[in-house]
């Protein structure tokens, strides 16, 4: 494709200030950003002889951003266990055993598996990251990469500060600005108070973020309760990590206290509605962290632990957990999800300037969705519009038909645009089969 594209004949979910959807829409990209938008036949005239895609039948919106992954390949390899139990005698085992080209395979899978359903830009905490960096360079997804930090002993398979230090300074803001690179700490039962106040100032130091669990599970909260005498956050708080360019995931169990003090840094959180039912942890108060002003994306975790990637799948969790939770149909509409998705994921990162809606200006990060589907008819205008219903509970990664990133085609038709799809899976069924044989990754009971 040219430099320059024009894209008609989509209803475009703009998730603009006013979420203004655009029915019979067109989008023009230009040198890697969004250059006009508008009506179909207006913009058709204007840029009359510039090369087009027919998006008759889709849905265009901005790509999807999955603000806490770790890629991976032990996908239902440990499952219906209680998290701790999970953590400590399958996950743990596996980082023991992992090599650097085994987890080259593994973003890559991941990468690719994000790509094909919808979501263009990840937060990864991982390990090997500057292999996750080049496999995110090499297909062209936009990456915050957030190395395992851990400094208790006995623990020497995970990552250092010192070599996410290394990392900031080799990988952070390159391919175009694509890939930043995080301070990231485990959790707080892996890591010490040194380690937490040492990223800090790290994070500090190169002008970069900062990303950790939350509390996961109410016995983790209650345990450091017991020996600390106050909870996560109010460790967090202690040890300087809690600020605007700092993303918790999960925050499940959250004293008042504790999302005050996530309201008042202005500190982040990536809800991650899947993996905590999967793994039993609960139901986080998205609604009550929304209504103090907390920035709240989405996760999916890791396919360890949801078991798969796919965003528009995700979606449909956070209203309907919520809903439930509160007993109330009101609460989290479909339009408030896709924000959550996409420009609050974006406002965590600190991208939303770049990314995360389609307005002129921005990079061109979009995806197109196929409503031309059972499971998404019929498609209503004027005072039942349902393009963002229809989205957010019926979607999923398997409508998703192009995908874009900078302007450029990572996805057409289904079909990736920058690597050989297949030979990412073929060598990701490889490597997983040398990580099950270098160290078995299961503990006995």
């Amino acid at each position: 494709m040219n430099d320059i594209l024009l894209i008609t004949n989509a209803t475009i979910l703009t998730v603009n200030p006013v979420d203004e959807v655009i029915h019979d829409g067109a989008l023009l990209i230009e040198k890697g950003r969004i250059a006009d938008i508008g009506p179909s036949d207006a913009l058709e005239a204007k840029y009359a002889g510039v090369e087009q895609l027919d998006a008759t039948g889709h849905v265009l919106l901005p790509g999807l951003v999955n603000l806490h992954l770790h890629s991976g390949l032990i996908r239902g390899t440990a499952e219906d266990l209680p998290v701790f139990e999970w953590l400590t005698k399958y996950v743990d085992p596996k980082h023991r055993a992992l090599t650097e080209d085994i987890a080259f395979a593994a973003a890559r899978l991941s990468y690719t598996e994000a790509l094909l359903s919808g979501t263009t830009c990840v937060m990864d905490m991982y390990r090997y990251m500057h292999k996750c960096a080049d496999a995110a360079e090499s297909l062209g997804l936009r990456a915050t990469l957030a190395p395992y930090v851990v400094d208790k002993p006995g623990m020497d398979y995970f990552e250092s500060l010192d070599k996410n230090v290394q990392l900031v300074l080799d990988r952070n803001k390159t391919a175009n600005g694509r890939i930043q690179v995080w301070f990231a700490l485990e959790h707080l039962t892996y890591c010490t108070e040194d380690a937490y106040r040492k990223a800090a100032a790290y994070a500090e130091k190169y002008d970069t973020g900062i990303h950790t669990h939350g509390e996961e599970s109410i016995e983790m909260a209650r345990r450091l309760h017991a020996q600390t005498g106050r909870w996560p956050v109010e460790l967090f708080y202690d040890r300087g990590i809690l600020g605007p360019r700092t993303v918790l995931a999960h925050c499940v169990w959250l004293q008042d206290s504790e999302r005050e003090l996530l309201a008042r840094t202005g500190t982040a959180v990536a809800h991650c509605p899947v993996s905590n039912l999967k793994l039993a942890s609960g139901i986080a108060p998205i609604k009550e962290l929304l209504d103090l002003g907390i920035t709240v994306g989405i996760g999916t975790d890791g396919v360890k632990e949801n078991n798969n990637l796919d965003m528009l799948e995700e979606l449909k969790f956070v209203p309907l957990l919520q809903k439930a939770r509160l007993l109330d149909a009101t609460v989290i509409k479909a339009e408030t999800a896709l924000r959550m998705a996409t420009i609050d994921g974006a406002r965590a990162l600190g991208l939303d300037g770049e990314i995360g809606s389609l307005e002129i200006g921005k990079k061109a990060d979009l995806i197109a969705v196929d409503f031309r589907k059972h499971h998404l008819t019929p498609i209503i205008r004027g005072k039942y519009d349902n393009a963002v219903s229809n989205l957010v509970y019926s979607a999923s990664g398997a409508d998703v038909n192009h995908v874009f990133v900078d302007g450029k085609p990572l996805v057409l038709g289904r079909n990736l645009q920058t690597a050989d799809a297949e030979e990412i899976r073929l060598s990701a069924q490889s490597a997983a089969e040398r990580l099950f044989e270098l160290r078995e990754p299961f503990v006995p009971a």
